[in-house]
């Protein structure tokens, strides 16, 4: 059957450019498909035309409009899923404006679609309290508790990725002054993470006690299923809410967020370690960030930090104080009364 550029380009794309040029993790690859077999159902069920005979001249600013609107309001897309999809597609585009001139006049069409604007949204996280309670709550008398036990304590302390908590394997673990430990993060890039005392001396117990502590070892799975395969971010979710709804049962005041995951422990690291003075330069570096934009909101986030930073600067008042006088009071809001 004889294909058209945009398809035999966007082949190439996923099968060459992403893997081996890009050096794009499988994650990634995966999730962009997703973004083509959306685009492909929309082009097929609404405008009547196969994947196979798409072609660059199809996207206009139009279509492309349309797709994302069908996105939202048949497909119940959030706006920062619509604006996924939108971002995923454009990506070839420009991949292919390089090399075929259909494909940068489509680009420059596609382009010209503007994301449209989501609201910020709080991520949920824990305070110090919080994580202290969660991380004994595990039994640790028998194997499944004191395997959660490390895992939460490694989760919090090295602010990895669920995924790259996953693909962690024993040999990742140098035990040392400090102890490191090797993350393999987003688009195959690693990094060395420094973990605390205590937790270091936890997951030297954790692997004696799995007998993970020989050099037969060295390839497995730092953490595994309880059927003894590799650990998956299904599962390291499961565990995390097990022991969130254990929380709330032991300290009802506490955990007060409706969507904790795995990835709170990361939000929780960075928001300690801003509180903790900690610069946001080593912070970003530390949990694998390309820019220091991408760390600067965990600065946003914590009023308990404004709070200390306030308290502990001793800024002289200059508000008069009239206890007779309450217009004065009224004259601030009411946070500074």
């Amino acid at each position: 059957m004889k294909t058209t550029l945009f398809i035999q380009q966007l082949g190439d794309y996923f099968e060459m450019y992403l893997p081996k040029t890009g050096g794009y993790s499988q994650n990634t690859i995966t999730s962009y498909k997703d973004g083509f077999r959306i685009l492909f159902k929309f082009m097929d069920e609404i405008k009547g035309i196969h994947h196979y005979l798409i072609d660059y001249k199809h996207f206009t600013i139009e279509l492309m409009e349309e797709f994302v609107i069908w996105l939202e309001e048949e497909r119940d897309y959030s706006a920062s899923s619509r604006n996924q999809r939108h971002a995923t597609i454009s990506a070839f585009f420009k991949y292919a404006s390089r090399r075929e001139m259909a494909a940068l006049s489509a680009f420059n069409r596609i382009s010209a679609v503007p994301s449209k604007k989501t609201p910020s949204v709080a991520f949920p996280y824990f305070t110090v309290e919080e994580i202290g309670i969660l991380l004994n709550i595990p039994d640790i008398s028998n194997r499944l508790g004191r395997r959660d036990q490390s895992l939460l304590c490694l989760l919090y302390d090295s602010a990895a990725r669920a995924q790259e908590l996953c693909d962690v394997i024993v040999g990742d673990v140098r035990f040392g002054r400090p102890t490191r430990i090797k993350l393999h993060g987003k688009g195959r890039k690693t990094r060395e993470i420094p973990l605390t005392d205590d937790c270091s001396k936890l997951i030297k117990q954790y692997m004696k006690s799995q007998k993970l502590d020989n050099e037969e070892s060295h390839i497995h799975p730092l953490f595994s299923s309880q059927t003894h395969e590799k650990m998956t971010t299904a599962c390291i979710r499961n565990i995390v809410e097990k022991y969130v709804e254990l929380a709330r049962i032991k300290c009802p005041d506490m955990f007060r967020e409706t969507n904790y995951s795995p990835h709170s422990f990361r939000h929780s690291k960075s928001v300690h370690m801003v509180e903790a003075g900690i610069q946001l330069i080593y912070i970003r570096d530390f949990l694998g960030h390309a820019t220091i934009k991408s760390t600067e909101h965990y600065a946003k986030v914590s009023q308990m930090a404004i709070t200390q930073a306030l308290t502990e600067r001793k800024i002289p008042n200059v508000i008069p104080v009239n206890e007779s006088n309450e217009t004065v009071k009224k004259s601030f809001p009411e946070f500074l009364q």
